[in-house]
């Protein structure tokens, strides 16, 4: 036990990139150098029940967890932020998106999740992208003790960022969130490497839509059927 001005308070084990979990008062607080946010109890709850689910992304199940990308874009650039800790209970869309790829239609669905969001600022929506590519090792660094390895690895990591920011701003995205990890940070939630994109759809923390797709798949009518349970099971209605 310890105390934070007077009141009493329990430490407990959190990822390495964001600090640890607080709790205090029925809430945990992440501690980070750079920032400390709020999220309710029932998120530790979830998270250690859903982990060890056999197929974690099942409509009507629980959010697998957290996971920790570097956000390239959005109020959290150039730092590892989690999307879900942030957003809480809010309705939420994360896109899983294999290697970093801008093609058709991905931009189409970027700029309307866009405009969702800015057309529903009272549901509070929110979306995140996180590339997965498979170059990647670790978004964190190399471990190579050759320095060389080392330099050609960040250099590699540095243009995967520019790439990503560049798309951002051609696209004019202003609430959409675009990130980069790698695929053993986000193993919990069951990617498949034969599916392109994987779209999952929440809300209080529940999944209510799944969308996983190779690339045959992932088509401007399946950006339809997207946007049509993000207005309908999120609640973006307005147009």
């Amino acid at each position: 036990m310890t105390t934070l001005g007077g009141a009493p308070m329990m430490k407990l084990a959190g990822s390495v990139r964001e600090g640890v979990f607080v709790y205090a008062s029925g809430w945990f607080h992440r501690a980070s150098p750079m920032r400390t946010f709020a999220f309710p109890l029932a998120f530790l709850v979830f998270s250690t029940i859903s982990a060890a689910a056999d197929a974690p992304l099942k409509v009507g199940s629980n959010l697998p967890g957290p996971f920790h990308p570097y956000n390239v874009t959005g109020p959290h650039k150039q730092r590892f932020h989690c999307p879900v800790s942030d957003h809480g209970l809010e309705p939420m869309v994360l896109i899983f998106y294999k290697n970093i790829d801008f093609s058709d239609p991905l931009p189409n669905l970027l700029k309307r999740l866009d405009a969702a969001i800015d057309k529903n600022m009272d549901l509070r929506l929110g979306a995140f992208v996180t590339f997965l590519p498979d170059n990647l090792s670790d978004v964190l660094g190399s471990k190579e003790d050759n320095q060389d390895v080392n330099s050609k690895n960040d250099d590699a990591r540095l243009e995967m960022e520019k790439k990503i920011e560049q798309n951002a701003a051609d696209i004019k995205l202003k609430h959409v969130v675009l990130g980069l990890d790698n695929k053993s940070d986000v193993a919990k939630y069951g990617l498949r490497d034969d599916n392109l994109i994987t779209v999952v759809l929440y809300v209080k923390l529940k999944i209510a839509a799944v969308y996983a797709l190779p690339k045959s798949d992932f088509t401007d009518a399946a950006v339809e059927k997207i946007m049509t349970d993000v207005a309908d099971k999120l609640g973006a209605k307005r147009k």
